[in-house]
């Protein structure tokens, strides 16, 4: 009797765990926009859903939010709060303006973030990004941005990845890199920078690739480059260079891949030291087309002769009106300024102690649409699924203000005469390398091992159909162990 008792009892007890497995945990309930998933992570992926807000039933568990090409205009303080296991965040092409305080608190295992395409986030506070001590890869590229807060980027010592390109920065601060030791990319090109001062990369050792085409860089002190050991590729094509040194260009000691065209080169006696870096430096270049002296305008620097620059331009009236009689890319007539620590409007060459590496600036001087780079084929941090990230070209002119087609080659794609061609480097710097961790856009359907859609929705790990499956073949022993003990 008492033994019949006790097979009675748990067998209602087996009951109810099985009935209670196949419930779905309300707390944990996939927001109704979204698809969620948990292999190869918990991944929640609400795209292209025309969301206005983020949503505020997101899983606890996601590791993975894609929240891409919505109409989000706001990321407030407590929208991902309870999300402290996410590692990758994708927000891009939204309307978002503004980023609270604390958005991002609490969130340390976060390695990757990209904000791209919102062109109204034309500030973010400086203290955003605090605390993601384990990110690796962040996106600000085409957000409008006008400058960079100091302080932006403090503390993020495992960056590797850092997209600035296509924003509206005029100025960089000293030491707004200083705490990016390990950061490998850096893609500043087509911005409105001017100059870049003597610190402007300090701590940038272990910078691999430096990109600051297409902007209006003028003036760029004799230090510029001191911290940049390691960089193997560096452009600085089309903007309004006249004048480097190989003072400047020293420092470069790994540099192979060098892009210098497009700017309206002065090549008299102040480019001889450039000329003569030129002799032992033994990587692929663009060609450096001379603007002056006239008999030599159209000739690449590289291949002048010692006694070509022997001569030096006597005055900036020559510049100047060089400059104003040649139309910019907009067809418009550029302006010229006087050059920098000029008195009388000469220009005293030659002289050692000057710093030559100013530029006469044509303010109206505008270029084509300017590109961004993908990430490397060997980013170890990045999760080796084969998802390919596409960005979805904005339709809607209200959206972002933009519906160009997004070009994410890593190297400019101006003609132009080099030693090496360019299309000929290593296969690292030209397969493009489509990012691993990125959602397809279609949503996901149930894997072979679901047998409907409802078992494709989030559940907890501890609900799964895979643990179900396990406790049912569980039971059967247990169940019969227990008649027989009996």
């Amino acid at each position: 009797m008492y033994c019949s008792q006790r097979k009675t009892l748990l067998q209602h007890k087996l009951l109810i765990l099985v009935f209670c497995l196949n419930l779905p945990s309300a707390a944990e309930s996939c927001p109704g926009a979204c698809i969620c998933y948990s292999e190869p992570k918990v991944t929640i992926s609400c795209q292209q859903q025309g969301l206005t807000a983020i949503p505020i039933e997101i899983p606890i568990q996601s590791q993975r939010i894609f929240l891409h090409n919505n109409k989000i205009t706001l990321v407030r303080s407590t929208s991902f709060t309870s999300c402290r296991n996410m590692t990758i965040l994708w927000i891009y092409s939204n309307n978002i303006s503004l980023i609270e305080s604390g958005a991002f608190y609490g969130l340390d295992k976060l390695e990757e973030v990209d904000l791209s395409d919102n062109v109204n986030l034309k500030s973010i506070n400086p203290a955003t990004f605090r605390g993601l001590v384990h990110l690796h890869t962040l996106h600000l590229d085409r957000c409008g941005l006008l400058e960079l807060s100091t302080g932006l980027f403090r503390g993020l010592f495992s960056l590797q990845y850092l997209y600035l390109q296509d924003n509206n920065l005029q100025t960089l601060l000293d030491n707004t890199f200083l705490d990016l030791a390990n950061l490998t990319y850096l893609f500043l090109h087509g911005n409105k920078i001017k100059s870049l001062s003597e610190n402007v990369f300090q701590g940038l050792i272990n910078l691999d690739r430096l990109l600051l085409h297409q902007n209006r860089v003028s003036v760029i002190h004799r230090q510029a480059f001191h911290d940049l050991g390691k960089v193997m590729t560096l452009y600085l094509f089309n903007n309004n260079l006249t004048v480097l040194t190989g003072e400047m260009m020293a420092p470069l000691v790994s540099l192979q891949y060098l892009r210098l065209n497009g700017n309206q080169w002065v090549c008299d006696c102040q480019a001889r030291s450039l000329w003569n870096w030129f002799k032992q430096f033994k990587g692929s270049s663009s060609e450096l087309e001379c603007h002056l002296p006239p008999q030599l305008a159209g000739r690449d620097l590289k291949r002048l002769q010692s006694s070509d620059l022997e001569g030096c331009v006597d005055s900036f009236n020559q510049i100047r009106t060089s400059v104003f009689s040649t139309k910019t890319r907009s067809g418009k007539l550029p302006t010229a300024d006087p050059p920098l620590n000029s008195h009388d409007g000469s220009r005293k060459c030659c002289q050692p102690e000057t710093d030559k590496s100013f530029i006469y600036e044509a303010k109206g001087k505008t270029g084509p649409s300017s590109h961004s780079s993908q990430s490397s084929p060997n980013n170890p941090l990045k999760d080796k699924e084969n998802i390919a990230k596409t960005k979805y070209v904005e339709t809607d002119p209200s959206k972002n203000g933009s519906n160009k087609q997004i070009n994410d080659s890593p190297f400019g794609t101006y003609p132009t005469i080099v030693d090496t061609p360019l299309t000929k480097l290593k296969p690292e710097f030209l397969d493009p390398i489509e990012p691993s961790t990125v959602p397809t856009k279609k949503r996901q359907g149930c894997s072979k091992k679901n047998k409907s859609k409802a078992q494709c929705r989030f559940t907890q790990p501890g609900n799964s159909s895979t643990l179900q499956l396990n406790l049912s073949l569980l039971i059967p022993p247990l169940v019969w162990s227990l008649l027989l003990f009996c």
